[in-house]
């Protein structure tokens, strides 16, 4: 942890700022804070520095089913593929950004994972803080150790550890839906961004009602499903079926043993016509492992559409400025604008 992280960290349990409350000795301002211990200024409540990452996470024993969820994406995550040249075009796809937008700005990527897209964005000159509930998140050590605009935090989405409108720009991409409640995590986390700052969220989506299906918006190389959107609605209700039939063993069984059941759905995703009916179509055999288990594994996971992401837009006082196309499966997104005041 570096000096400069403290001024936007608040306690998770009420919001008030943070201090430290032991430290070894005073580091120079870019230097990194290897161990020591945080407080809340309000209720002295007290988070421990491991390894540099401050822990601001829940307090007591976790609730059995986030406990899953947590372990089930750190193991996903620590057998996750490297960082690839693909992942820079991704999420400059999903944010609805260009390169310029990011120089610059602080930026929070909400769910970092094992922080992929926070490489991503520091690479384009953001200054990037990553916060994770899970231990995945310890693959981004090593970079934040050496790299000083890079900050590393674990917390809990629910209830994020940082004062309200610090950044300039919020991103969580395929995050919020796997919480307890995504509604609340997405409230959360819009009270993050700065007035007239900017939020990037993708959840995962649902047939839903066939008007709201019918205006989806389809990403240009996807433009011909525009002729068989009926078909197309009646692929995605029949892959929701075949999810939860799924989920409701996949998600009570350990985790190495819903890992080992990906393969052959990993296997699936590379034939046509087939590969919809699995939950990864990427090309890359590793990736559709990785996402089919992100998919069947942990415990919460939530759909919705993109009228119920334009609503909490809405609730949250941010203006949508552009809404995410998709191809066959719908992936509700949007690049919103905070207002002043």
């Amino acid at each position: 942890m570096k000096l400069g992280l403290l001024p936007w960290l608040a306690s998770p349990c009420c919001g008030a700022p943070v201090r430290f409350a032991s430290l070894d000795s005073m580091p120079r301002e870019k230097e990194d804070i290897p161990d020591g211990t945080l407080a809340c200024s309000s209720c002295a409540r007290a988070y421990p520095i491991v390894s540099g990452v401050p822990r601001l996470g829940p307090s007591g024993r976790p609730e059995a089913l986030v406990s899953r969820t947590s372990a089930s994406f750190t193991w996903e995550w620590s057998r996750h593929p490297e960082a690839g040249a693909e992942d820079m075009r991704v999420f400059l796809e999903e944010c609805q950004l260009t390169a310029a937008d990011l120089k610059g700005k602080l930026v929070l990527d909400a769910g970092c994972g094992m922080g992929r897209y926070a490489l991503a964005a520091l690479a384009l000159g953001a200054e990037v803080v990553a916060v994770d509930l899970s231990e995945s998140l310890a693959r981004l050590i090593g970079a934040a150790q050496a790299e000083p605009r890079l900050h590393v935090v674990q917390g809990d989405l629910l209830r994020p550890p940082f004062k309200k409108g610090t950044f300039d720009l919020v991103y969580s991409h395929g995050v919020l839906h796997h919480t307890s409640d995504a509604h609340k995590a997405f409230l959360a986390v819009a009270g993050l961004v700065k007035p007239e700052g900017l939020l990037s969220v993708w959840l995962y989506g649902k047939a839903g009602r066939f008007a709201d299906f019918a205006t989806n918006p389809l990403r240009s190389d996807r433009a011909w499903l525009g002729r068989h959107r009926r078909l197309a609605w009646a692929v995605v209700a029949a892959r929701q079926l075949v999810s939860d039939s799924l989920r409701a063993f996949t998600t009570r069984l350990p985790l190495f043993l819903t890992y080992m059941l990906c393969y052959p759905l990993a296997l699936l995703g590379a034939l046509p016509g087939l590969k919809y009916l699995t939950f990864s179509v990427e090309p890359r055999f590793r990736l559709r492992l990785s996402e089919n288990f992100d998919w069947l594994s942990p415990p919460f996971q939530s759909h919705h559409t993109k009228e119920e992401l334009r609503a909490w837009c809405a609730e949250a006082g941010c203006d949508v400025v552009k809404v995410l196309p998709h191809g066959l499966v719908p992936k509700p997104g949007v690049l919103a604008r905070r207002r002043r005041g």
